[in-house]
């Protein structure tokens, strides 16, 4: 079975009411519920103009409240940047205000502007991901927590209290390039792969983390983040997406994550992020490139970013959701 979650939008639009956006952000994972997806992922970044949200897991809890069914994650929390004994505390909270429904999505982060605000260096991510992680895990399961390591030092730390799940809520992890695939092999329970590699060069990354994993005895699950959005037609579905996808890459230029090539942000059109790279059109195109997706990457698990700052606006995401739901998930149950 192939399982589908919804990646959110918590980057408002420039002069947006951050608590309508909030509203509307939990009214979408209600509706995500309702139709059938299994997931509903939140964001993070720091000192954005627009607002855009810093703290996944209050919104996390606060859909936890207003839902009963779908898991609620982190898509991701940019693991550098908390103590990871507060993080274990406050994930813990979570998954007992969600019943055991928290998934705790991670990534070392890339922007600049994300570690200072924090006094950190962007240099220093690696070391402090990997000791994260493993602070995580043991704070969640041994009852005192000794660890001495090169960012962190604790000292007999207890943290309760515990999670619901056991042995703990699962820890998907973020990666882009080949030795960040062998880390989310050796230290996660599944892969998070972004959203920008094709699925020639992902399948080749896929098979090293699974490999990764398989050597440690780890469990491995591919995540795959996709852009998209499903219309009665495909030509429907362009011209309510592609303002609201245009804005999202245009981001990731202005911010040297991608498209370096590019001069000008207005060149970075339709044609440049290939459609191939999303889950956009009709239900037979959405379908195929399920399929062609879970053939080729060996993708089980699909997060789909249905909005993104500029747009589609909140009841259009609903309608789509629902179309999703009815259309699509049950080719794949």
């Amino acid at each position: 079975m192939i399982q589908f979650g919804v990646m959110a939008n918590t980057h408002p639009a420039p002069g947006a009411d951050l608590t309508q956006m909030v509203d509307e952000v939990i009214a979408e994972a209600q509706q995500a519920e309702r139709c059938g997806f299994d997931s509903f992922f939140l964001t993070e970044h720091h000192q954005e103009p627009s607002g855009y949200f810093p703290s996944p897991l209050p919104l996390a809890a606060a859909i936890a409240a207003r839902t009963s069914r779908i898991r609620i994650g982190t898509g991701i929390a940019i693991l550098p940047l908390y103590h990871p004994t507060r993080l274990a505390e406050d994930c813990a909270v979570v998954d007992i205000i969600s019943k055991g429904r928290l998934i705790l999505g991670v990534g070392q982060g890339y922007q600049e502007g994300d570690f200072a605000a924090f006094g950190l260096k962007v240099s220093d991510r690696v070391s402090l991901f990997e000791e994260g992680i493993e602070i995580l895990r043991r704070a969640w399961t041994e009852e005192k927590v000794y660890f001495v390591g090169k960012r962190h030092t604790l000292q007999n730390i207890m943290v309760t209290p515990k999670p619901v799940q056991k042995p703990h809520p699962p820890i998907w992890v973020a990666a882009l390039g080949d030795e960040p695939m062998k880390r989310a092999g050796r230290l996660g329970d599944a892969l998070l792969a972004d959203s920008f590699q094709l699925p020639e060069r992902l399948k080749r990354r896929a098979a090293l983390y699974r490999a990764t994993a398989e050597s440690r005895g780890r469990p491995h699950k591919v995540v795959v983040f996709r852009e998209g959005y499903v219309a009665p037609t495909r030509e429907q579905a362009i011209a309510e997406y592609e303002a609201g996808l245009l804005s999202t890459h245009r981001y990731y230029w202005r911010h040297g994550s991608y498209y370096q090539d590019i001069k000008k942000e207005e060149d970075l059109d339709l044609k440049r992020i290939s459609l191939e790279r999303l889950i956009l059109g009709s239900p037979e195109d959405c379908v195929e490139r399920v399929q062609t997706w879970h053939r080729e990457v060996g993708a089980d698990y699909f997060l789909i970013r249905f909005r993104h700052p500029g747009g589609p606006a909140h009841e259009r995401v609903l309608r789509a959701l629902q179309l999703f739901g009815e259309t699509v998930i049950p080719r794949f149950r």
